[in-house]
């Protein structure tokens, strides 16, 4: 076939990799390796099948990606480790894999690590483009690795280092050598000053004398005269030139104290700053540098840079970087995924970025990497070309650090700052939205190490001003003598390579007044369960149809052989709206052996079933054995208006394990290509501000019970929670789902006429929110589980459930 007719065939079914390998070999073969690199790029979802993992793996190596495919080799084994083919392909790659990278050693990079605290949906054994819902994450595609050619030497790096350490040699040695010329210099000018003193004599005009003799009357009458020489008082040059000096004090009945004032969000600042001219033994005068035409004030050359590295800031930062190395070349830089600033536990540490390390998923261990969040979570919220570049940022540029610690655990800006601290920084910079929660106490302490080091410290928000980011400004960069920047967005105003477009205020404005010539339905009703789109809900192929229960105002489909429950929501007139409120269980497996400490959890897997699932009307019973022969059952009772779900767990003495069961409420919309797609837009999408603006008017409502505020006070403080009811709207940011929870109701017109209503059965346990990852918004998808004790989950009882309802 030619490549024409392989494309046409392709792009009909792209899912098919067997035909996506002939055309990227047909390109390949007339030398067109940029175009077969984008058709490797555009690879959809793959089977749970041997084979096709295998044909991807040879796409992969056919454009030189040789470690990828080497990946998806390992993938294809472990769905089939008897598949031949797969096995001498892989002997094939090890002859034409690169040689390894120089290893680096202990003292270079620490290897301390924890789970992320999120604990979220579970990821795939392998890199999967389709999550299955049932590990508790939605169903949306995710990307293969993409095709890169960049791969740096470690050597660059440590080249990279010394050159560093030999700039800040020769600044020190200057430093010190201009501090004693000056100094020098200085006391030989006083000393000059003093000895310029010009005295004025009289002339010396020699005495009228004349020869004459006195007559004897004249001898009595004359007199000896005491002549007074005159003299001039003695004066210098420089006090001839001096004008008399008037100094006058008094004092005012009207006095301002001194208060730290804030400058946010604005586009210009004025202001004047006196420095030392000259210094007698004491520290060099400070020097000024430039970031964005902004000055800033420092006493040595290089700058430590702390960027929050959020979905939210994703669309910033590749300018920021570049402006940094534009002023500050090679200058360290410390991602920090978010600014919560709530607790000093210090589990993080600042590692090292290494290229090859660049990756989302472990494919040995089945893990997150550090950076998984590049490619399954900034994407949802920032424009694909963003992330693009600054996964290259993160592959290419040397002296760049990430904090790797718990998720949510408060304490990475700590840990950045005490980093940089170490790598004897001249000056701190730090870019955020600064939306997240900043503890004061933390703050100051903070602010009082940098002052002592002396290391001024400026803040700069991405676009507007908020609590958090005055308290950083008043109690770090204003006592370090740094101060708050201009909102970046103010400073921006120049070419798409620099102007941050999407994010701009009338960019926004314009996207959401073009909402309104748009077809946007909310709760648009559809005949069928399932929907052809994408986006819409499909059974697993493994999945059996156990029983189906319907009710005016919902159907529920119970699946096997695993618990899996989807209840779709019907409007009054009996038709289906959005994809389904699904239930799921979940339990974390140890890897004591991974590499990394933080990523030492995956999901278990699913082995056998101790028996078939029983149901005898009014209770289904799922009785499950999961890896290393751990038992999980579960427990559903049916209602007429709603379920109740309960289970009980093995408790495994050795390993830290965790299980739970849970219901997640659908996305409203998910992303492709920068667009947002679902049952309620049009076919073409919408925009991430259309999108939300036209969910706004949904809202989930969390009880937080009173009597529990000492428990869960501070974790609902750092979410934006208070105890009582708490509203948030589908368009609000939250930064944290809460713990705690009573019970919570989700209604809105995107949901039609209905309400879904979920509590426990006790009052001694309580629901925890989770959405897999922070910072998400409530259409984006979130779930409510159920967490039993360690010590209580061994046994059954009704008494600990969930219950849920449908109005």
């Amino acid at each position: 076939m030619s490549i024409a007719e392989l494309t046409q065939a392709l792009s009909a079914e792209p899912a098919n990799w067997e035909l996506r390998l002939s055309l990227v070999q047909a390109l390949v073969a007339e030398s067109k390796r940029e175009e077969a690199v984008e058709v490797v790029n555009q690879g959809e979802a793959i089977p749970h099948e041997a084979a096709p993992w295998l044909a991807a793996a040879k796409t992969y190596a056919a454009v030189g990606a040789i470690e990828q495919a080497g990946a998806l080799v390992a993938t294809s084994l472990e769905i089939d480790p008897d598949y031949e083919p797969a096995k001498a392909y892989r002997k094939e790659l090890a002859l034409l894999a690169p040689p390894a990278a120089v290893a680096l050693t202990a003292d270079d990079l620490e290897e301390d690590s924890s789970p992320d605290s999120a604990r979220g949906a579970g990821t795939q054994e392998a890199v999967p483009l389709l999550r299955k819902s049932g590990d508790g994450a939605p169903a949306t595609p995710i990307s293969l690795p993409k095709v890169s050619f960049s791969n740096h030497e470690m050597e660059a790096l440590k080249e990279a280092e010394e050159a560093v350490n030999r700039r800040r040699e020769t600044t020190r040695r200057r430093d010190k050598f201009n501090s004693l010329t000056i100094t020098v210099l200085i006391h030989v000018a006083i000393f000059l000053a003093l000895t310029l003193v010009v005295t004025q004599d009289p002339p010396r005009v020699p005495p009228q004398i004349v020869a004459s003799s006195a007559t004897q009357e004249q001898q009595e009458i004359i007199e000896n005269v005491k002549m007074d020489k005159p003299t001039l008082e003695p004066t210098t040059a420089v006090n001839s030139s001096v004008a008399d000096i008037i100094s006058v004090s008094s004092t005012s009945s009207f006095s301002v104290s001194s208060v730290d004032v804030p400058v946010a969000d604005v586009a210009m600042e004025t202001g004047m700053q006196f420095n030392p001219s000259m210094s007698l033994g004491m520290t060099t005068s400070t020097t000024s540098k430039m970031m964005f035409g902004q000055p800033m004030e420092m006493d040595g050359e290089v700058l430590g840079v702390i960027l929050d590295v959020s979905g939210s800031m994703a669309e910033f930062l590749p300018a920021v970087v570049r402006e940094v190395d534009k002023n500050f070349k090679d200058s360290p830089v410390v991602y920090v995924r978010n600014m919560l600033l709530s607790q000093d536990n210090r589990e993080g540490e600042a590692r090292l970025i290494i290229p090859e390390e660049v990756v989302p998923y472990d494919p040995v261990y089945k893990t997150h990497t550090p950076y998984w969040f590049l490619w399954h979570d900034l994407p949802r919220k920032a424009p694909q070309r963003y992330v693009d570049r600054l996964i290259e940022t993160f592959k290419t540029r040397p002296n760049q650090f990430i904090t790797t610690g718990r998720g949510w655990d408060g304490s990475s800006l700590i840990v950045a700052s005490e980093f940089l601290m170490e790598e004897k920084i001249d000056a701190l910079y730090i870019f955020s939205d600064f939306e997240d929660f900043v503890d004061e106490d933390i703050a100051a302490e903070i602010g009082q190490k940098l002052g002592r080091r002396k290391i001024r410290t400026y803040v700069q928000p991405a676009e507007k001003s908020t609590e958090f980011l005055d308290v950083m400004t008043k109690k770090i960069a204003n006592k370090t003598l740094g101060r708050q920047m201009p909102s970046l967005v103010s400073l921006l105003r120049g070419s798409e390579e620099t102007e941050v477009t999407s994010l701009m205020p009338q960019k926004r404005q314009d996207d959401v007044a073009a909402l309104a010539n748009i077809n946007v339905k909310l709760a648009t009703p559809r005949e069928t369960i399932t929907g052809d789109a994408f986006y819409g809900f499909k059974p697993a192929k493994e999945w059996t149809e156990i029983h189906r229960l319907s009710e005016p105002e919902y159907d529920a489909v119970f699946y096997g052989p695993e618990a899996r429950v989807e209840i779709f929501l019907k409007n009054a007139e009996g038709k289906y709206i959005q994809n389904p409120i699904s239930f799921f269980y979940h339990a974390w497996k140890e890897v004591p052996e991974h590499p990394d400490p933080r990523f030492r959890w995956r999901p278990r897997k699913f082995l056998r079933m101790e028996e078939a699932p029983s149901f005898d009307g009014k209770e289904i019973i799922w009785k499950m054995v999961l890896e290393d022969e751990y038992k999980f059952r579960v427990h559903l009772y049916l209602g007429r208006k709603g379920m109740n779900a309960t289970y009980v767990a093995d408790v495994q003495e050795k390993n830290n394990d965790s299980s739970w069961i849970g219901f997640r409420v659908p996305a409203l919309a998910v992303e492709n290509k920068d667009m947002y797609f679902g049952f309620d837009f049009p076919p073409e999408g919408l925009k991430l501000d259309q999108v939300r603006e036209a969910v706004k008017g949904n809202e989930v409502i969390f009880n937080l019970p009173r009597a529990e505020r000492e428990r869960f006070i501070k974790g609902w403080a750092v979410g934006g929670f208070d105890m009582g009811y708490n509203t948030r709207k589908y368009n609000e940011l939250i930064r944290a789902m809460p713990g705690g929870i009573r019970d919570v109701v989700v209604q809105g017109p995107s949901f039609g006429p209905r309400k879904f209503h979920a509590r426990t059965t006790s009052g001694k346990i309580f629901l925890n929110g989770g959405a897999g990852r922070a910072d998400i918004e409530p259409w984006e998808s979130y779930w409510f589980a159920l967490n039993r004790s360690r010590e209580d989950r061994t046994k059954f009882t009704k008494t600990e459930a969930i219950e849920i309802q449908i109005e």
